[in-house]
Order: structure tokens, then C-alpha cells, then sequence
């Protein structure tokens, strides 16, 4: 994949569809997976909650909160698992907005049309992120 030796992340935080398309990959070691509505036989869990530098991170692929209606249900489960991040997919729009210290984060999608993704920078308890988009040509 591309992108990973472009990026050459520590980590990859995948939110859900399309697990699948990463056999054969090497995949950095702090990898961790959803599954999304689409991932109809994984085995992943629908959510994750980590701690990655100190900084807590909720992960779901976001079709079980309704986001393609409304940010408020997964905004409201964030708050109540006392994350500061929270990863989402599902609606395949790139998205980073901050809610005091609640940052949503919807890295967008790597389809054969479109490939964009999310640099999350997390250190030593500080964390901002930047949406980007991988060059087709």
C-alpha cells in the first residue's frame, strides 16, 4: 500500500469496511481495526478504546451512532467514555472538527476514486491531526 511507505506511520487506525484489502500488507506494528457494516465475517470488534501517548481515542466505524444524520449520538458516546479523540469512517467525508477538547475525526476513504486519510500526531498527551489526499497520478 502507497501510502504507508509514504507516511511510514507508527501506527494505523483503520474505522471499518474493507479490512480485508489489507492481506499481503505489512502493516505497521501498532495496527488496529474495526469492523464496519460492510465487514460482514470479521472478526473485529465494532468499537476500540485505546490510549496511545496518553491520550484516550475511541474508534467505531460510526453506522450504529447515525452519523450520516448527526454528530450528537457519537458525540455523546465520546464524552461518556471520557475520550479526547474519536476515530470514525462510514460516511466516507473527511472530517476533523473540535469540541472543546473532543476531537471528531473522520479520516475519509481509500476507494479506487478517491484516497484520503488522516495524519493523527499524538505526543506526550498532545494530539492535533491533519486531513490529507493521496495523489492519484
Amino acid at each position: 500500500m502507497r501510502l504507508l511507505a509514504l507516511e511510514k506511520p507508527d501506527g494505523l487506525l483503520f474505522c471499518g469496511d474493507g479490512a480485508d484489502d489489507f492481506g499481503g500488507v505489512t502493516l505497521p506494528a501498532k495496527t488496529m481495526f474495526v469492523a464496519g457494516n460492510c465487514d460482514f465475517f470479521s472478526k473485529e470488534p465494532l468499537t476500540r478504546e485505546l490510549v496511545w501517548e496518553g491520550v484516550r481515542i475511541f474508534m467505531t466505524h460510526g453506522h450504529r451512532y447515525m452519523v450520516k444524520r448527526t454528530m450528537d449520538v457519537l458525540l455523546s458516546e465520546g464524552y461518556a467514555r471520557d475520550a479526547q479523540v474519536v476515530l470514525y469512517g462510514h460516511t466516507h467525508m473527511q472530517n476533523a472538527e473540535y469540541h472543546g477538547g473532543l476531537l471528531l475525526l473522520n479520516p475519509g476513504t481509500m476507494s479506487r476514486y478517491n484516497q484520503y486519510y488522516a495524519i493523527l500526531t499524538v505526543t506526550n498527551g498532545v494530539y492535533d491531526c491533519e486531513l490529507k489526499q493521496l495523489s492519484l497520478r
